[in-house]
């Protein structure tokens, strides 16, 4: 079990054995913690976090999560629950610049929260992760095949004497390959997992009642329900008998269609054959427009006609030749037509009587309704608003089909209109289920069953956090609502089982290095945290929100501060070195040996190339002017800034005479324009009312 330390702030979180019991294993090794939605997955890796950043003062940890917002939250929760200055955390995220990001990885901050993606991408410019002492991946089922997560554990592994690897999820995939995959590509070396049936757990676990809504599609669905399977059996019979499809059509579903299409665009890019090729195109254009059918029908049998219709329309406008087809006999057989008969969705109705019975019976209840469509979520809110029920749609920031998407600040500003009950119910597609930070809520309705136990488990989690929760789950009887319900329950249930049984499987990872030497913190600096502690009834995160801001502003000032400096390091450098150019690996090895960071280095020069100052050609940097003057028939002078004078300067020239330079007579770096500054130069010399003048076009180097 892991002893709290001094960092932890012991009243600002419910002490549980079960968290502290699998923190204890955490800071043993690479680990994989497995909970349920709700059990504190957070505060286990902030407890593990403070372990590390308390035992080992001069090295640093780093907490990722998918998504911005995500990672913000994290920010927020490990400065509730610790003790940590607004100079100890950086955020670093694809807000902020490349550059700005190398120079923050070499800053004095000891916790970082990131995106994956910020991290992969810092890695390839340069980043180096071998003076973290811990790595935590949150939602860390995603570490599959190409995600940012596999390859930031791969390069922690490679560069980090003693990795220690935290990965936090809810659920982890029902399917023994995958989350052996998982585990492979996050170098987990133990499991640590824990059910609401576990007896340390079901102390802490709200009830939640669990109930099945089925309803019978109408009457009048029958005909556009036939002829979309039809349509659909007729193409499925094409690719049986061409010999694609192996199994009975009757029992192809969508995953045995999008299987089939990955392996013919494999074997369109293995043959070399033009005509096979040309073969291989037809039976995707077959196996696309079966798929498309599929989707159809599922949308009239799951979601009804109003989302139907939306998808259809858009069938009809695409440029795709297998949705031209579609849409061609969509029209011949009138589905359109039909489609604007037909009556309302019985889910629709049935979820307004759960809705307003809910209400009714506690008025102040707090309700998410699941939807895996956009269409479905714009409908839903507008009939919920037809019997005065408060709601809004809840969806992601992409734009999808013609949807804007929904703004971060729009997200944030629901959330908080939702956690006052000012709105009664959330629409959500699946941003509502993974990461963003949604209170706990009195009942989850899932409009449709899902296919996946991980957005099951997302779903169902949402409720039964701190008091007693409740889930209807709409299924359509006869239809893939049924299935797809039965394998998600299914699947929950597999993965509990495979999870436990891993530790039997995985072996420890071979380290190139012995574990750091403790270091502690300084009770000064912990003290100094202490400055932060939350104020009585309001989290920490809004008393510092505004100095954390704050500190970034000055974090960002400084930085454009150094930047600017160094670029005129690197100018003067260029200059002096002139026709021979500085070669860009050895100049930013000089400067880095000097103290300044790969991110100002690269801010700099950039900025140098964008104002045209340099130029680069290959692995060099040049002056700009230098290969201006190689096309100017101009004399090369030698010229010494002797005063500076209100709108122009006196210079000495070739050692001999004395000139007046005007400003608007000079083409070159500005910097070279002060007392004592000597530089060679393209010019042409002219008298002027009896004084010698100077038209410089180009610097061609400046000597010290």
């Amino acid at each position: 079990m892991l002893p709290i330390n001094p960092l932890v702030r012991e009243r600002a979180f419910e002490q549980r054995v079960y968290q502290l019991a699998v923190a204890g294993e955490a800071i043993k090794r690479n680990t994989l913690v497995v909970l349920p939605t709700a059990l504190g997955k957070t505060v286990i890796a902030s407890l593990v976090a403070s372990h590390f950043l308390y035992n080992y003062s001069n090295m640093k940890v780093l907490v990722m999560a998918p998504t911005r917002p995500l990672v913000l939250q994290h920010r927020d929760t490990f400065m509730r629950f610790l003790k940590l200055r607004p100079q100890d955390v950086q955020v670093l995220t694809g807000k902020y610049a490349p550059s700005y990001r190398l120079h923050a990885w070499k800053g004095s901050a000891r916790i970082y929260f990131a995106t994956p993606q910020v991290v992969q991408n810092d890695c390839r410019l340069g980043l180096k992760l071998r003076n973290f002492s811990l790595l935590v991946f949150d939602e860390c089922h995603r570490a599959r095949k190409n995600y940012a997560y596999t390859r930031v554990a791969e390069a922690y592994l490679n560069e980090a004497p003693y990795p220690i690897i935290l990965g936090l999820t809810a659920s982890p995939r029902a399917d023994r390959k995958k989350i052996v995959e998982l585990c492979k590509a996050l170098h987990i070396e133990h499991v640590e997992t824990r059910t609401e049936e576990d007896p340390d757990v079901r102390p802490y676990i709200s009830p939640i009642a669990m109930d099945w809504k089925l309803v019978r599609l109408p009457e009048s669905y029958r005909k556009p329900r036939e002829i979309l399977r039809g349509m659909l059996e007729e193409r499925l019979q094409k690719l049986s008998s061409i010999g694609v499809i192996k199994k009975d059509p009757k029992y192809v579903f969508r995953t045995d269609l999008l299987k089939l299409g990955d392996e013919l665009r494999y074997r369109i890019e293995e043959t070399p054959l033009e005509e096979e090729r040309r073969r291989l195109y037809s039976i995707v254009a077959l196996q696309s427009t079966a798929l498309t059918l599929f989707h159809a029908l599922e949308l009239l049998e799951s979601q009804g006609a109003y989302a139907l219709k939306c998808f259809l329309e858009r069938v009809k406008q695409s440029e795709k030749l297998s949705h031209r087809a579609i849409a061609s006999g969509l029209t011949f057989r009138r589905v359109y037509e039909i489609l604007d008969s037909l009556e309302e969705h019985p889910k629709v109705n049935a979820l307004e009587r759960i809705l307003l019975g809910q209400l009714s019976g506690k008025p102040s209840s707090n309700i998410i309704v699941f939807t895996q469509y956009r269409d479905t979520s714009s409908h839903l809110v507008s009939r919920l608003s037809e019997v005065g029920i408060s709601s809004a749609r809840f969806i992601g920031q992409a734009d999808r089909a013609g949807d804007t998407g929904m703004s971060q600040e729009r997200q944030a500003f629901l959330l908080e209109k939702f956690r006052k009950g000012e709105l009664k119910v959330l629409v959500a597609t699946s941003i509502g289920e993974e990461g963003l930070d949604v209170p706990s809520v009195d009942l989850v309705v899932f409009y449709e069953p899902v296919p996946s136990e991980i957005r099951y488990i997302q779903r169902k989690g949402r409720t039964g956090r701190r008091r007693f929760g409740r889930v209807v789950i709409l299924a359509t009887e006869g239809t893939l609502d049924v299935s797809y319900l039965r394998a998600s329950t299914k699947m929950a249930e597999r993965m509990k089982s495979l999870v436990k049984s891993l530790n039997f499987e995985l072996e420890p990872i071979a380290r190139f290095g012995p574990a750091p030497k403790e270091s502690p913190m300084s009770m000064e600096v912990i003290s100094e945290a202490e400055e932060y502690a939350p104020i009585e009834g309001r989290a920490p995160e809004v008393s510092i929100e505004l100095e954390l801001e704050s500190l970034e502003k000055e974090r960002l000032k400084w930085f454009n501060r150094e930047v600017k400096e160094v670029a005129k390091l690197i100018l003067m450098r260029t200059l002096r070195a002139g026709r021979e150019g500085v070669p860009v690996a050895e100049l930013s090895a000089e400067l880095e040996a000097e103290g300044i960071s790969p991110g100002a280095v690269g801010a700099a020069l950039d900025r140098l190339h964008d104002e045209d100052q340099v130029r680069r050609v290959g692995e060099r940097i040049y002056p700009a002017e230098v290969e201006v003057a190689r096309h100017r028939p101009r004399e090369i002078h030698t010229f010494e800034v002797e005063r500076i004078l209100p709108g122009k300067a006196i210079l000495s020239v070739d050692d001999k005479w004395h000139l007046v330079l005007m400003p608007n007579e000079y083409d070159g770096p500005r910097q070279l324009i002060k007392k004592g500054s000597r530089f060679k130069a393209a010019a042409k010399l002219y008298k002027l009312e009896g004084k010698l003048h100077a038209r410089i076009y180009a610097v061609k180097e400046a000597i010290e």
